[in-house]
């Protein structure tokens, strides 16, 4: 990190840019620019729990925002939240580096195809993207360039068959991350129908037979 700014400096748009400069693809300059005053001065007034100086305030938030930048770097842009969002969501206050799936594109293109998912956000998904990326180098072993094909179309299937069940029954369609994890995608697809009659008792009794 650079050399500590001058106090007379902290505010002044110099010092705001060096700031803001290490995000990637920067949008707009004077948006980014008020949002990075307006969390230096949450932060001095002490929203960490404890009141900084100008000077730790700068320090504490450049740090965070360069961390950003790193756990970021490698993601293409249309991945990448815009400084603006980050900063006024305060996400520097409880961020922590996320290393990016190596098979970040084929991941999300995987976790598209699941039923309860319309849009994927990249940071908010990335605890599923990392055990769907981890399930693809798993069946590289077996599938080659195919196993997110395999991956995605079984995903598929699934949302295929959710799409005939009951309305009541889509309650019993489990979280995505569970889904995953525990590999459901190579069930049997009779396994994923339902009938209108089929309730709580029969997702348990299914869920029995695949323990």
């Amino acid at each position: 990190m650079d050399d500590l700014l001058p106090i007379v400096e902290l505010y002044a748009e110099v010092a705001l840019d060096a700031i803001r400069r290490p995000f990637p693809f920067p949008r707009s300059r004077k948006l980014e620019l008020v949002a990075v005053r307006k969390a230096l001065d949450r932060l001095v007034q002490g929203e960490t729990g404890t009141p900084m100086t100008p000077q730790e305030a700068v320090t504490y938030l450049r740090g965070r925002i360069e961390a950003g930048a790193q756990a970021l770097a490698g993601r293409e842009k249309r991945y990448c939240p815009h400084l603006t969002t980050w900063v006024n969501q305060r996400r520097y206050l409880a961020f922590m580096p996320q290393e990016t799936p190596k098979n970040l594109e084929e991941a999300i293109s995987v976790l598209s195809c699941y039923p309860t998912i319309t849009t994927v956000d990249v940071d908010a998904h990335m605890p599923i993207l990392k055990v769907i990326d981890q399930h693809i180098e798993y069946w590289r072993a077996t599938h080659g360039a195919a196993a997110a094909s395999y991956l995605r179309q079984r995903t598929h299937r699934y949302a295929e068959i959710v799409a005939r069940w009951p309305r009541e029954d889509l309650q019993f369609v489990p979280n995505p991350l569970r889904w995953f994890t525990e590999r459901r995608y190579e069930q049997r697809d009779e396994l994923w129908g339902r009938t209108p009659k089929a309730g709580f008792e029969s997702e348990r009794s299914r869920l029995h037979l695949i323990a």
